[in-house]
């Protein structure tokens, strides 16, 4: 049995846990950080294989697999604790390079660093990752969609694409309000809206998995309700900004490294 110990059980921390507890993983041994005592205690009382210890230093030296979770700015609690050489480091800091965590993790030197996203508690979502590790390959595939950057500044790159997450969220929320106003119940509004977006997922996945680009001309008909709405998008410009405003999050992420 392995011991997979979490550093930091955060919002995104628990949705980990929780994703790969629905998997094979569930024979392993899960071993918690004690901040934050509200979420460590909750999962460790949901899953029998589940323990709080009493500190960070405790999850460390019993854990073979360690998957840091604190915040970005916390790294320098990192630097006192027992980490061992035969340990693999998964690294969820966001912005944080692979060099500076194996700098806090010393004599450790097996490092992944990972981008997960909420809905990996619902097994969905892409996970980002780098380097190829067949360990936490094997560990994370069940939980989403793997997307191995070979190269570090790769994962950044695509990264910065999560930055559309809560604006995609507000434009979900623009829908169901026009829904709403036209008479609809909230309830088939908010039903409706996410499940489509949900269900247009879907189909582009399907599309690329077969090989072949997606077509959004294949998903309207000639004089249609879709090719109205797409023509009216592309006269008002809407489909380069899309382009401009990930220049925005880029430039953004790149104040935020120095």
């Amino acid at each position: 049995m392995t011991t997979l110990g979490f550093v930091g059980t955060g919002t995104l921390a628990e949705a980990v846990i929780r994703g790969l507890q629905q998997t094979e993983a569930r024979n392993h041994r899960f071993l918690l950080s004690p901040r934050s005592e509200e979420k460590s205690r909750a999962l460790a009382a949901a899953y029998p294989n589940t323990t709080r210890a009493e500190s960070n230093e405790a999850v460390v030296a019993d854990s073979d697999i360690v998957l840091l979770g604190v915040l970005p700015k916390q790294i320098g609690l990192l630097g006192g604790l027992p980490f061992r050489a035969d340990q693999l480091i998964v690294s969820f800091l966001a912005g944080v390079s692979v060099e500076r965590v194996r700098e806090q993790v010393a004599p450790a030197t097996r490092i992944v660093r990972m981008i997960p996203l909420p809905c990996i508690e619902y097994g969905k979502g892409p996970i980002l990752m780098t380097p190829a590790d067949p360990t936490v390959e094997a560990l994370f595939a069940p939980v989403g969609e793997l997307v191995i950057s070979e190269e570090e500044s790769g994962l950044d790159t695509i990264s910065i694409v999560s930055g559309l997450m809560s604006a995609h969220f507000e434009m979900q929320n623009s829908v169901v309000d026009w829904l709403r106003s036209r008479g609809i119940s909230a309830a088939q509004s908010s039903a409706f809206v996410r499940s489509l977006y949900i269900g247009l997922g879907e189909l582009a996945l399907r599309d690329e998995r077969r090989g072949g680009a997606l077509h959004p001309e294949h998903y309207e008909t000639k004089g249609g309700l879709n090719e109205t709405a797409r023509a009216y998008l592309g006269r008002v410009g809407w489909f380069e900004e899309m382009a401009r405003v990930l220049d925005v999050v880029d430039a953004h992420r790149k104040t935020l490294a120095k």
